[in-house]
């Protein structure tokens, strides 16, 4: 079909206003684009053309923009605006058939673009899948987890299914019939002791079948802009899930671990495996967590003046202090003498220096009343943000904590009492 939209009188600037997250101008103004692709798209819309021509131009586009991890919203946004310009030049023309026609042959490059970026999306949650239930396998300990691994296989196989537009032997999509489903319902009662996180996972669970039964419904209708939508929905229900179950294995995790006689922290000798599995649990759930090295200023000070008994209050008042401003799936190890780590798991750079210059704070203004002596004291803190990529390697912790160990001797040399990210 032949297409004729040059009535629009589409100005090159309006055009560049439609498009401005995609060209930028040169020193000498010449417009220039990463793939000059959106010339020949404005050229093509001020003569004659065919609508293969069109999408053509829009398929490579998208692949590009797919290729540079560009979102699917602002590629789906460009489409729309330049649309929208063409009717809005129409209608003051009063011309009802070129709009119709607009209409029509924008719908089928959204739908185009829309399938491509499914497809691409689609292979990218297949192999992150792959990767998270090689994280889980490789757990050392595996407690609640392990039933998060029949739902990373269900929306492997709802991905599958949508690829494919295959509705036959569709994953399962009551909520109370599903592997996860069924565990939810019976044995999970008993290990998920906090009532209102339970209730959580339930409603959180019932809505992504809920999502599944959406696209259900709507798979051989070619709303591949839709399938987009509740997809990602389903991905991300699906890592809360994940999160939950998560914190609830580390819970179980720092529960068997030996702590250390003197602050009552973890002990030592139990990093290595605190470590492994918060990795491991955090890649499954594409979520960062936070490592942290505390030490105490002056600390020798502390000994020097009021002796090894008060020293050791000290250092118990710390972990207090820790213990006092993080969850119960957080972590403290007595990492040796006055040095201790924590690990703050499903938690970002922000909210985690929030939480450790909380503990700062606190432990800054603490006074320990210690034979006729008001003694406190304040601690430095360097942390980094974990977000793993790869399967874990036995080296990681070692890289890991020399990182960390070097902002906290940041945090030193710009004056100690402070955290340094």
């Amino acid at each position: 079909m032949l297409y004729d939209f040059s009535d629009a009188s589409l100005e090159l600037g309006d055009f560049i206003d439609a498009y401005t997250a995609c060209i930028s101008i040169s020193s000498d103004s010449t417009i220039i684009t990463t793939t000059g692709l959106y010339e020949k798209v404005f050229k093509l819309l001020t003569r004659v053309f065919k609508e293969e021509e069109l999408m053509s131009l829009y398929q490579g586009i998208a692949e590009y923009k797919i290729s540079q991890e560009i979102p699917y919203a602002i590629m789906s946004n460009e489409i729309y605006g330049l649309k929208n310009l063409l009717i809005s030049n129409f209608s003051k023309k009063t011309l009802g058939s070129e709009v119709v026609k607009v209409l029509d042959l924008f719908q089928k490059i959204s739908n185009k673009v829309a399938h491509l970026y499914l497809l691409k999306y689609i292979e990218k949650l297949i192999s992150l899948n792959n990767m998270r239930l090689s994280s889980i396998s490789d757990l050392v300990e595996k407690n609640v987890i392990t039933h998060y691994e029949s739902h990373l296989i269900w929306l492997t196989d709802l991905a599958k299914h949508i690829k494919d537009v295959d509705k036959n032997n569709f994953p399962e999509i009551s909520s109370n019939s599903c592997k996860f489903g069924t565990w939810l319902n019976g044995d999970a009662k008993q290990v998920i002791s906090n009532n209102s996180k339970y209730k959580n996972i339930v409603t959180i669970h019932k809505n992504l079948h809920l999502f599944a039964s959406k696209i259900f419904n709507i798979l051989e209708l070619g709303e591949f802009h839709v399938l987009i939508t509740y997809l990602e929905k389903c991905e991300l229900i699906s890592l809360s899930i994940g999160t939950e179950l998560a914190l609830l294995d580390q819970i179980l995790i720092n529960k068997k671990i030996t702590k250390d006689t003197l602050t009552g922290a973890l002990n030592r000798h139990g990093l290595r495996s605190v470590f492994e599995s918060q990795y491991e649990l955090s890649l499954a759930t594409s979520n960062p967590f936070i490592l942290a090295m505390c030490d105490l200023d002056y600390f020798k000070n502390v000994n020097d003046t009021y002796g090894h008994v008060a020293g050791d209050k000290v250092l118990r008042l710390f972990v207090d202090t820790v213990k006092a401003n993080i969850r119960n799936s957080d972590v403290i190890i007595r990492y040796g003498g006055e040095e201790f780590i924590i690990i703050l798991p499903t938690i970002h750079k922000l909210k985690g220096y929030e939480v450790l210059n909380k503990i700062r704070e606190e432990f800054q203004n603490m006074v320990l009343e210690f034979d006729s002596h008001k003694i406190s004291a304040t601690v430095s803190i360097g942390m980094i943000e974990v977000e793993p990529d790869y399967l874990f390697k036995h080296k990681f912790l070692d890289e890991y904590l020399m990182i960390a160990d070097k902002k906290l001797y940041s945090a030193k040399d710009n004056g100690r009492n402070r955290v340094e990210a």
